[in-house]
């Protein structure tokens, strides 16, 4: 029983510490949200440049 579990706790943290690399897309630029964020900057841009008392 004892063996079992330490047995147990080896793989686990093995698991633990080769699960720890990067995973998938680490690294990817997201394309989408580069595009999104430039037209909320330019609509944010927009935005301050018209209002009450502005010419």
């Amino acid at each position: 029983m004892l063996t079992s579990l330490i047995a147990f706790a080896v793989i686990v943290g093995l698991a633990v510490l080769l699960g720890r690399g990067p995973a998938g897309s680490t690294g990817v630029v997201d394309r989408d949200a580069q595009r999104v964020g430039a037209e909320l900057a330019a609509i944010a841009g927009y935005a301050n440049n018209i209002g009450p008392g502005r010419d």
